[in-house]
């Protein structure tokens, strides 16, 4: 069994009280300059992703990913907000990217995505074609899990019994966790309660601000941070039973694997291209690895739900086997499509 976010683990970093205390000052500077709240977001969400002055950026340095992230999102791309804030201020919302609550670390980048995709009714009910989801899945959670599985894939192509556990979910390497946090957030912070079986939309009207909502979503004793997971987990389309016990476990894992499947076809033809691998040949074998890693991180997702849903169990994934290579499929067809 492979342990991760253990208790003994050292909370070092920042903490979900710095960060708000600093959304707390971008806000005043933004209100300042005549932005609304939903403009704030907006700007906000530009420091992490989706912008050629994003932390994304400097990180990945990909245009595709910021066009991808604004897609998603159905906006345009958001103005560089240094002159309004300060390099030292924006430089500091970028180092407070994930935070410590508790003895949970949580990605402030995935809740503006989500806060911002949930502005717009578009991006957080209708599907784009042949993604796999809808703009607030793609930029949250599907986004995750199709990327990690896409990495696996690629280690996969180098090293073909790669298990999935140690390469993402690992602090030495890739850690999902502070993400899935951050996708739970996106979707609740600034949560309407009397909305319920749909996500609720982030209306003018009843937003103040991001750091008034991210206190909101954590502050004891009436917070939705306690039962984050089996929100969650409705949305998502989940039946709970007696003590969290999550319900018609199956449907649940082969719809999550169907969707992380397909946008994972997508993100492989874009590192496979941005790496100047794309070829006839890498796409075949890259496609035996397609399913497997796909129901691995289905499981694995249902996995973290089901901690979650139960904080006392173990925290402890299982260390799922490689999945053996199976036989090349749609992934050579798109790759086609595209000129590949």
């Amino acid at each position: 069994m492979q342990h991760v976010d253990s208790p003994l683990t050292p909370r070092t970093g920042p903490t979900l009280c710095s960060l708000i205390h600093l959304l707390e000052e971008a806000a005043d500077r933004l209100q300042h300059h005549g932005l609304s709240p939903l403009q704030r977001i907006h700007i906000l969400r530009g420091l992490y992703y989706g912008t050629s002055h994003s932390l994304d950026f400097e990180r990945r340095n990909s245009r595709l990913r910021n066009w991808g992230f604004n897609i998603y999102l159905q906006a345009s791309s958001p103005p560089d907000p240094t002159p309004m804030l300060g390099a030292c201020l924006v430089r500091s919302l970028k180092d407070t990217t994930v935070v410590w609550h508790g003895d949970r670390r949580v990605d402030a980048g995935h809740i503006l995505v989500g806060l911002e995709a949930r502005t717009r009714l578009g991006a957080t009910r209708l599907p784009l074609w042949g993604q796999g989801g809808t703009g607030l899945e793609l930029g949250t959670w599907l986004g995750d899990l199709g990327g990690a599985a896409g990495l696996l894939v690629l280690q996969r192509l180098e090293d073909p019994a790669a298990r999935a556990v140690p390469l993402l979910f690992s602090t030495r390497t890739y850690d999902l966790r502070p993400n899935l946090e951050g996708d739970v957030a996106g979707y609740l912070v600034a949560r309407n309660p009397i909305v319920t079986g749909r996500v609720s939309m982030v209306r003018a009207e009843r937003f103040v601000s991001v750091a008034q909502s991210l206190e909101d979503y954590t502050k004891e004793p009436e917070s939705d941070w306690a039962d984050r997971w089996e929100i969650f987990t409705r949305l998502l389309g989940g039946e709970l039973g007696p003590a969290g016990r999550l319900l018609r476990r199956q449907e649940l894992l082969a719809w999550v694997r169907r969707k992380t499947r397909r946008f994972m076809i997508w993100y492989l033809l874009y590192r496979l291209r941005d790496a100047g691998r794309l070829s006839q040949a890498a796409l075949i074998e890259a496609s035996r690895h397609v399913e497997g890693a796909a129901v691995e991180l289905a499981e694995l997702f249902l996995t973290v739900i089901e901690q979650g849903l139960n904080p006392g169990s173990s925290q402890a994934l299982p260390d799922l086997p490689a999945s053996p290579p199976g036989s090349p499929w749609d992934l050579l067809a798109l790759g086609r499509m595209r000129g590949a």
